[in-house]
């Protein structure tokens, strides 16, 4: 298993960073390149139970993650978790679990802190340590991981940043 949290400032209040957050059609798909697709399963809005599959690469290595949204506190956090997400490589694919929990909390007076909390957890035995292994140490996937969220999380601060710098004053 490997587990780590990135966090971002932005020069926001919560209220705006958590309304765009609550839109992952909006942002998910473009924040990344590693992002391929975002697609509901059904037709529940920011929800436990809401069901999403999306397609992205880490490390290079493409995948399919089909999960559901296990917690959401409004204005505060979200979770989503894909219990058998399944990665390939040259005709090698493998399924790991896997979870984000975005969470959002003021900072200051005008300032929030976006955080991500990423986690994977291998198969157990010596197969899931093995591609542990390999995902960890040859293909620097965990580093590789950490970047990948913190593109997102840069990519947040200036969409989120820039509409609040668009927003009129009152």
């Amino acid at each position: 298993m490997f587990e780590f949290t990135e966090t971002i400032e932005i020069e926001a209040l919560p209220e705006a960073v958590w309304e765009v957050m609550a839109d992952i059609e909006g942002w998910w798909p473009p924040s990344n390149p590693e992002h391929e697709s975002l697609e509901r399963l059904d037709d529940r809005g920011l929800e436990v139970g809401a069901r999403i599959r999306i397609r992205e690469k880490i490390a290079g290595v493409p995948g399919e993650a089909v999960g559901e949204i296990t917690e959401v506190q409004p204005g505060a956090r979200v979770t989503w978790e894909a219990p058998a997400a399944r990665y390939g490589l040259a005709g090698i694919y493998v399924s790991i679990g896997e979870g984000v929990t975005w969470s959002v909390a003021p900072h200051g007076d005008d300032e929030t802190c976006l955080s991500a909390r990423v986690w994977a957890n291998f198969p157990s035995g010596v197969r899931g340590r093995l591609i542990e292994w390999v995902f960890t140490r040859l293909l620097g996937g965990a580093e590789k991981d950490r970047e990948h969220a913190r593109v997102e999380l840069r990519y947040l601060k200036r969409t989120i940043e820039a509409g609040a710098r668009g927003a009129p004053e009152g």
